[in-house]
């Protein structure tokens, strides 16, 4: 079964920094969706914008989550915790990288 092979170190880099780059797209996608729905809908007030704001907030943390965590939680769940910490690690620096990068570009526009 693939679940009890040997994963190479090469493997875990890939599905690290995959993830970052997948989660660095959605952080993306997510800020566009917020400015563009800014722009049509104009000012709501009330309940609605709340309610607007915290389910996206929570449907974000969900699937950020996922985007960080699954694959982490899936290797910790079959006992292979050393791989689960070196493809969360790697995951953690790819955000940071992409970060620094988005940020020096930011800066550098101005």
């Amino acid at each position: 079964m693939f679940w009890f092979k040997k994963i190479e170190k090469k493997d875990i880099y890939k599905y690290g920094i995959g993830g970052g780059i997948l989660e660095i797209l959605y952080i993306l996608l997510i800020a566009w969706v917020i400015t563009s729905l800014d722009s049509i809908m104009g000012q709501v007030n009330g309940i609605v914008s709340i309610l607007s704001f915290l389910l996206l907030f929570v449907f974000s943390a969900a699937v950020s989550g996922f985007l960080v965590l699954g694959y982490p939680a899936y290797l910790g769940l079959q006992k292979r915790l050393p791989e689960a910490f070196l493809t969360l690690l790697t995951t953690i620096l790819t955000l940071f990288t992409g970060g620094v990068i988005i940020f020096s570009f930011v800066i550098l526009s101005r």
